[in-house]
C-alpha cells in the first residue's frame, strides 16, 4: 500500500483552485450547450449536479492511491472453462438412445451397458444407505437389490437387458434417486 506525503498549504490551495476552476468551466460549457439546444437548464441545479459529480470523482481519485494494486498471477490459459460438453453425459445420452431401439439379434449391447451403469448407481446408493444406517455388515448386491423397489430390482436383474424408452429410463432414475 502506498502512502502519500502530507500536502503543504500552498499545494493544497492550488489543488482546490484547479478543481474549482475545472468545475466552473465544465458547468459553464454544459450550461451553454444545453441552452443552445433550447433545453432551458436551471443554472443552480446544473451547478449542484456538476458539483456532486465532481466531488465523487475527486473523492475516488484521492482514495485510489490507498487501494492495493490488482495482481494478475497465474496462467490464464489454465483457468479457461471447458467449452465442450461433458463426455460422460454424451456417452450416457448415446447409451439411452441406443438402448431404446430393440435389436433384431436379441442381445442389445447398449441396453446391457445402460443396465449395468444404472445397476452400479443403484447399488452405490443402497450401500451408502446401509452404511449410514449403522449396519455392521453390508449385505451382498443380490440382497440389496431384493430389498429395493420391486420394479427397479426387476429391471436391474433382467437377463437379457430389455430395451427401454426414455420415459422408462426417467422412471428408473427417479426410483434410484428415491433410494
Amino acid at each position: 500500500m502506498t502512502t502519500r506525503e502530507p500536502d503543504s498549504g500552498a499545494s493544497l490551495r492550488r489543488t482546490w483552485v484547479k478543481r474549482f476552476a475545472t468545475l466552473l468551466a465544465c458547468w459553464l460549457a454544459t450550461w451553454v450547450f444545453a441552452s443552445w439546444l433550447q433545453l432551458r437548464p436551471r443554472p443552480i441545479g446544473l451547478l449542484a449536479a456538476a458539483g456532486l459529480l465532481f466531488a465523487v470523482c475527486w473523492w475516488a481519485a484521492e482514495r485510489r492511491l490507498d487501494w492495493d494494486p490488482a495482481e494478475w498471477e497465474g496462467d490464464p490459459m489454465g483457468r479457461r472453462m471447458r467449452t465442450g460438453s461433458d463426455s460422460r453425459i454424451s456417452y450416457l445420452r448415446r447409451q439411452i438412445e441406443d438402448a431404446s431401439v430393440p435389436k433384431d439379434s436379441g442381445a442389445n449391447a447398449s441396453a446391457t451397458g445402460l443396465q449395468g451403469i444404472l445397476r452400479d448407481l443403484a447399488l452405490d446408493r443402497l450401500r451408502l444407505r446401509a452404511a449410514e444406517g449403522g449396519a455392521a455388515q453390508v449385505p451382498d448386491d443380490a440382497a440389496l437389490l431384493a430389498h429395493a423397489d420391486p420394479r427397479l430390482a426387476e429391471y436391474l436383474s433382467a437377463r437379457p437387458a430389455p430395451p427401454v424408452s426414455r420415459q422408462t429410463v426417467n422412471d428408473i432414475i427417479n426410483r434410484i434417486e428415491a433410494l
